[in-house]
């Protein structure tokens, strides 16, 4: 009777231990979704302040009477293209790293009863059906190319009313 005793406490302790695994393992996924909001919302940001900056130049010129303003814009476009390009490869690593750690997640809910990530995505037909679920990092990633694009107008524009 001792043997079970010890048998159950055993596998409760590991039961409890699993649980708390699966946990920390959704509150990290959890974590990676909002350090990439807030990567999202600092490129937004910069870039935002860049063509601002862009517009500024263009519409009051620049204080800089050393500097031809044709100059600065190149610079300022050049940094809108790095910003863009950094951002839409930090999204693509949030999504990597985020596909594992689902994936992980999946592995672990093979021992609970009910598997809540598993069947939702399956419920979204595993993000393969854009009429019923379009993955958030595929949208994301237009952002930066979106941002990189209309850059391009106004600098192109800009060039041509100089």
């Amino acid at each position: 009777m001792s043997g079970d005793t010890g048998e159950t406490t055993i596998e409760s302790r590991e039961r409890e231990e699993f649980l708390e695994i699966y946990k920390l393992h959704v509150e990290m996924a959890d974590r990676v979704s909002q350090r990439k909001e807030g990567a999202n919302r600092l490129f937004v940001t910069l870039l935002s302040v860049v063509m601002v900056l862009m517009t500024a130049i263009l519409r009051f010129g620049s204080q800089l009477d050393s500097i031809p303003v044709e100059y600065i814009l190149v610079v300022l476009m050049l940094t809108v293209l790095s910003l863009s390009a950094s951002w839409y490869v930090v999204i693509r690593s949030y999504r990597q790293l985020n596909t594992e750690k689902f994936g992980i997640l999946n592995k672990l809910e093979e021992k609970l009863l009910f598997a809540f990530y598993k069947l939702e995505w399956q419920r979204l037909g595993e993000g393969k059906d854009p009429k019923r679920y379009w993955k958030l990092t595929v949208v994301e990633t237009c952002l930066p190319i979106v941002f990189s694009v209309l850059s391009m107008m106004v600098f192109i524009l800009a060039f041509a009313y100089l």
